[in-house]
């Protein structure tokens, strides 16, 4: 019984604060840039551009940054009279993600610039959403977003457990929430005021950094910058690894295990206790009689409460919470020895190894 109490307790605490994106202003007075650094991506840019261009815009600019794709990524691109600029060739020490961006911040012209993954795309009105909030909290902020996730295959559900780690590590979910403030940020959506990104030397102060997002949102925390961070719900959307459990298997053990060495020791500790005591609950599942009902009822309840601000989970996801946290440890195990055993990672088929060789990545 104490493992049911534990890890009730531990999942309350944890996942206390909803992070649906606060939906008020829905209008931006002043200029931004979308800068979407894209390698690639020619078949996602035509689910991207059109979103944005669904709205038209006199304050706004987009700016894609091919990064050397292999595909028509550049001249997709250009059918919809969007700016586009080749990044320069890697330089030594740089990631390539930070690099791309970098690049795109260089040619911008708004006064706040909107750094966007091409694999992502928009809800009606959610790129004016986004900025309209971020003018209510000034230049002295700083905005992440994790795109909400529609998924089309079961398979797809099973990045379920990922899903709540990312957003515990990040701070904004705990019920001590206003104590430790944002721990780091989401990667596919983040949005800031050109001046205090230079200010903050830009991705050139992160070039080596592999979780580009985490990093960049700690230095500005660092230098007193508000930053905020919130699911994509209503604004933002994405589709990862789609369809087979093989692309939901490979996605995740490429990113997640490296991902998690980065993330804030304190949030980091919190998710083993939480997960330590979801696995202990359900390993003596049988061991609490009649009050196994009560507690697997609890647990689900809570996890598919915060589980349908992320994606597209419906009810009977969260009565499925063993299945997916069987696939979280068994997968983040595999993960971290491949990554830290055998020191294999990629990311757009560029290999990503340790901070020694960055340069090469």
């Amino acid at each position: 019984m104490w493992f049911m109490i534990m890890a009730v307790t531990a999942t309350l605490l944890l996942f206390w604060h909803r992070v649906s994106f606060p939906i008020g202003k829905q209008k931006s007075t002043a200029s931004y840039s979308i800068i979407i650094p894209a390698r690639n991506e020619e078949k996602n840019l035509k689910r991207l551009l059109p979103s944005i261009l669904a709205v038209e815009s006199k304050y706004r600019e987009i700016i894609v940054v091919d990064d050397h794709s292999d595909d028509q990524t550049s001249e997709t691109a250009a059918l919809y009279e969007v700016k586009v600029i080749e990044n320069p060739p890697l330089p030594n020490g740089w990631m390539g993600k930070s690099w791309a961006c970098y690049n795109g911040a260089k040619a911008a012209s708004g006064q706040s610039l909107f750094f966007l993954d091409a694999d992502t795309w928009f809800s009606p009105l959610g790129a004016e959403k986004i900025m309209g909030y971020y003018e209510t909290k000034g230049s002295d902020s700083l905005i992440t977003v994790h795109p909400y996730h529609y998924m089309g295959s079961f398979w797809e559900k099973l990045s379920a457990v990922f899903h709540l780690v990312v957003f515990a590590s990040s701070g904004i979910t705990s019920i001590f929430k206003k104590m430790g403030g944002a721990q780091g940020g989401f990667g596919p959506c983040l949005i800031i005021d050109a001046d205090t990104y230079w200010d903050l030397g830009g991705h050139h102060a992160i070039r080596s950094e592999i979780v580009e997002h985490l990093a960049f949102a700690r230095k500005a925390e660092s230098k007193g910058i508000k930053t905020y961070a919130f699911s994509g719900k209503n604004v933002v959307n994405m589709r990862m690894y789609e369809a087979s459990f093989r692309a939901v298997a490979q996605g995740w053990s490429k990113s997640f295990a490296s991902g998690a060495s980065t993330a804030s020791p304190i949030m980091s500790f919190a998710s083993i206790i939480w997960i330590t005591s979801v696995v202990s609950y359900l390993v003596n599942l049988f061991e609490t009689g009649w009050w196994t009902i009560v507690g697997y009822g609890l647990l689900a309840l809570l996890l598919y409460r915060f589980l349908q601000d992320v994606g597209n989970f419906r009810w009977y996801d969260g009565l499925l919470f063993p299945v997916y946290f069987l696939f979280f440890v068994l997968l983040f195990a595999f993960s971290f020895v491949k990554t830290y055993i055998f020191k294999q990672s990629t990311w757009k088929g560029r290999q990503i190894v340790g901070k020694e060789k960055r340069g090469s990545s």
